[in-house]
């Protein structure tokens, strides 16, 4: 299929639900493993730990995904949540209100509830997601506009997964977005920055979109040119054959500004 034919992340026909429910949220797909039980641990181990802490996170991520704030709501005060679309927005509000027809991320607060040596929670895990959410707000045209204080408040931790490539059509794209990601993190505070490299596509139902192809050494750079210090990196192979994606690698990189 060539390049031209390939729908974008902010298409109309983006189907948050059927998105979560392709890579994410049940036990039952093999992938899972990579994209969400890799990420899920290592943000369990970051902020059990204690190496990132603090009071405000700004989510940024990919969808109306969920499951990276399981263990951040252990740890931090108030969560602010950012969203690009209307339907991702749509879509995440109304898992936060309990409405009909949301995600069941109950297989993702069941893995977080054996990272942290418990019972299964998944109900109270995710009502205290809930209630740490302090705002889910629509940047509406990021592309022009910057991140500003009236947006977000200045924050302890940027945690992004996966949106950074899709959103971003050239490199340059790239390295903008991730500057603006971070302009309102604290002098000090973290950023745990989640992507899939040399990726082209990701598939879901009979609808196929386009990834911006990136390797380990262009993120590094990008990361230090936006003003921080990396302090830990981490890769995963992709072992899954699958037709739905086509990383190479998953990344995780911590660094702080």
């Amino acid at each position: 299929m060539a390049s031209s034919t390939l729908k974008h992340y902010h298409d109309e026909e983006f189907d948050s639900k059927l998105f979560n429910e392709t890579f994410f949220s049940h036990g039952g797909i093999s992938i899972i493993e990579e994209n969400m039980v890799y990420p899920a641990k290592i943000l369990h181990d970051l902020f059990s730990s204690g190496e990132v802490k603090g009071e405000i996170l700004l989510d940024i991520s990919m969808g109306s995904i969920m499951y990276q704030l399981i263990s951040a709501s252990n740890y931090f005060k108030d969560i602010y949540v950012l969203e690009f679309t209307d339907a991702n927005l749509k879509h995440f509000k109304k898992w936060l209100a309990k409405e009909e027809g949301a995600t069941d991320w109950s297989f993702a607060c069941q893995k977080v509830c054996e990272f942290e040596g418990i019972g299964d929670m998944s109900k109270e895990k995710e009502d205290q997601v809930r209630r740490k959410i302090k705002e889910v707000i629509k940047w509406e045209d990021y592309e022009k506009s910057c991140m500003s204080p009236q947006l977000v408040p200045e924050v302890d931790c940027v945690l992004s997964l996966w949106v950074l490539i899709p959103i971003s059509k050239t490199k340059k794209d790239f390295q903008r977005n991730l500057k603006e990601f971070t302009s309102r993190l604290k002098i000090g505070g973290h950023l745990i920055l989640f992507v899939g490299l040399n990726m082209t596509f990701y598939k879901m139902g009979k609808h196929k979109y386009c990834f911006l192809s990136v390797d380990e050494d262009f993120v590094r750079e990008s990361v230090i040119k936006a003003g921080l210090v990396i302090e830990k990196v981490d890769s995963l192979p992709r072992k899954v054959d699958t037709d739905i994606v086509d990383y190479k690698h998953l990344l995780f990189v911590l660094a702080r500004k």
